[in-house]
């Protein structure tokens, strides 16, 4: 059975878009099913704003695992992560822009997660996964 992955990412602007669809194929070569709030509601002036937070709710809370994308997170990423966080989700993340300060609590998110559950590259990224899926399990403390 494949392991379901929330794409927790920021959506504002072309490139950070393009860096979703990126991650989205890593993430099918290495054999995960990837949920895409994007795909799923797409964003736009007419999307409601309650059912964007329905729906981005259930989709965190029916997934195996979140990835979190941190180069620039706005609320919405931020949120998502949190109830990601919550409700014991493992996290993954994604983090090429050190530059970027993410504020003290997702910081320490980013600082307390293992290193094998952290990546600055998407080789790296691609090199991680592939490892947790390879160990088949879901470990917390990993």
């Amino acid at each position: 059975m494949s392991l379901k992955v929330f794409l927790n990412s920021p959506l504002s602007h072309i490139a950070a878009q393009t860096l979703n669809r990126k991650i989205k194929k890593i993430l099918e070569e290495e054999g995960f099913i990837c949920i895409m709030p994007q795909d799923i509601l797409p964003p736009g002036r007419n999307t409601d704003s309650i059912e964007v937070l329905r729906q981005n709710f259930e989709l965190v809370k029916k997934c195996d695992i979140m990835l979190s994308i941190l180069d620039a997170p706005g609320e919405g990423v931020i949120f998502e992560l949190g109830v990601a966080y919550a409700l014991g989700k493992p996290i993954f993340a994604f983090r090429s822009d050190r530059q970027s300060y993410l504020g003290k609590v997702v910081e320490g998110m980013w600082l307390s997660l293992p290193e094998s559950r952290k990546a600055k590259s998407l080789d790296e990224l691609k090199s991680k996964l592939r490892h947790f899926h390879e160990v088949g399990g879901i470990s917390l403390n990993e």
